[in-house]
């Protein structure tokens, strides 16, 4: 147990900003079509195999970070930025899970505790029962990319993708433009955050954060985490789906796990206004969003940016899918 705690620090989410904290098979369908048909903007769609909906968000334009006012902004939250979005997309209802990744990927939890713990046995004969509903972790911003990449192969091949777009890992801008779904508050329930406490109004009942993510927890010892709402206990990813949606019908948004985003992540934000922005055009770490299960609430917030290596793999970060505009550097 002390061997796993102590590999639990190490993975922490090295060089996060705002949270202190065998060969792969193409996948398990036999020959089955990935989309029933081409996706319709506007309109949801299931990827049937993997139980994983698409939700349908529109093109909009909203306001990306923080006001001065929100207790837990921090400097990278900023300048405001007015951001248009033009063109719809799609975002995965959950993050991925273990059962999805299987799916795709052929490999589980178990393998990718290798990858990050080269030669720990007991941690990979620990994660090899993780339950199939539990957010995936353990993977980095590559591996995420590569899960989405063998989706595009299958969809092109059938020749289902919509003209213009590809499976991948949301924008920043694409991430909390569907996080937020028409709100400007904290969160997507608009309560708000109560810097060094962990209990917030209305946070319980959109995500997994550090003050209830020890709840009923049954896994792999990722952490001890406290709360006013029970005694302290050992906490870590959770199944997906379990908490309240937002508008547009996503769940896990905040908390749960961080979020892998497509671009590299700037210090802060451009200000005035923008169209859809890609991120910086240099630097090596990659954009995290949502905050985890392990996150008090001050990063469980819409605005809340943090990042990490990309070459990382941690228990704290997962990745969402997207169907979304193609983009060419």
């Amino acid at each position: 147990m002390a061997a796993i705690l102590a590999l639990a620090a190490a993975l922490a989410l090295t060089g996060c900003a705002r949270d202190p904290e065998p060969a792969p098979a193409t996948g398990a369908t036999g020959g089955s079509r990935l989309l029933a048909a081409r996706p319709f903007p506007g309109v949801a769609f299931t990827i049937d195999e993997l139980g994983l909906e698409m939700r349908a968000i529109p093109a909009g334009k909203f306001r990306m970070g923080s006001l001065f006012g929100e207790p837990g902004r921090t400097a990278a939250e900023g300048p405001t930025t007015m951001v248009t979005l033009s063109r719809p997309y799609w975002l995965g209802r959950t993050p991925v899970t273990h059962g999805q990744w299987r799916a795709v990927m052929g490999t589980d939890l178990a393998v990718q505790a290798q990858k990050a713990a080269p030669g720990n046995a007991e941690l990979s004969n620990l994660l090899a029962g993780a339950d199939d509903s539990v957010a995936m972790y353990l993977v980095s911003w590559g591996d995420a990319v590569e899960f989405c990449e063998r989706l595009n192969a299958r969809a092109r091949a059938e020749g289902t993708l919509p003209v213009g777009y590809e499976f991948s890992l949301p924008t920043e801008a694409q991430w909390e433009y569907a996080c937020r779904a028409g709100t400007t508050g904290a969160t997507y329930a608009e309560s708000l955050v109560q810097p060094g406490s962990n209990l917030v109004a209305g946070l319980d009942d959109i995500a997994w954060h550090a003050g209830n993510s020890f709840q009923g927890y049954r896994g792999p010892p990722w952490g001890t985490v406290s709360g006013t709402q029970g005694p302290e206990g050992q906490a870590g990813p959770r199944a997906v789906g379990l908490k309240a949606p937002n508008a547009w019908g996503l769940c896990d948004m905040l908390g749960n796990v961080y979020q892998w985003c497509r671009d590299r992540a700037p210090e802060n934000l451009p200000g005035g206004e923008v169209t859809d922005p890609e991120g910086a055009k240099a630097g090596a770490d990659r954009a995290v969003r949502g905050g985890c299960w392990h996150s008090g609430p001050a990063a469980c917030r819409a605005a809340n940016r943090a990042w990490s290596s990309p070459d990382g793999r941690s228990q704290f970060i997962g990745f969402r899918l997207a169907l979304t505009p193609i983009v060419r550097r």
